[in-house]
């Protein structure tokens, strides 16, 4: 009965797993930087595209989100206070963390 109970519970929070976002500071041609959540880099860089309108020069992953937010897919708030020093990596490496 147990085991029944684990496995409903998990193929429902299963059921309900969003695909894995992350953020990513972009920068465009005319146009201030700021963070997409998205799957993965070229879907950050054709969201970034479709809602500002603006050329995308570079993308690269942060650890948490950043303000400004291009678009917002999760609950995370917005940890990384400086996604210019932060960019490209997948962890926080000020001591203690901006997410602390």
């Amino acid at each position: 009965m147990l085991l029944m109970k684990f496995k409903n519970m998990f193929t429902r929070r299963s059921a309900s797993i969003k695909r894995d976002i992350r953020p990513y500071w972009i920068h465009f041609i005319d146009h201030n930087p700021g963070c997409v959540e998205a799957e993965n880099e070229e879907n950050a860089k054709q969201i970034a595209l479709k809602i500002t309108g603006a050329e995308v020069t570079s993308c690269n992953i942060l650890p948490y989100p950043a303000d400004p937010r291009i678009n917002k897919l999760s609950e995370c708030p917005s940890f990384c206070y400086d996604a210019e020093h932060c960019k490209g990596r997948t962890s926080c490496p000020k001591r203690p963390a901006c997410s602390e």
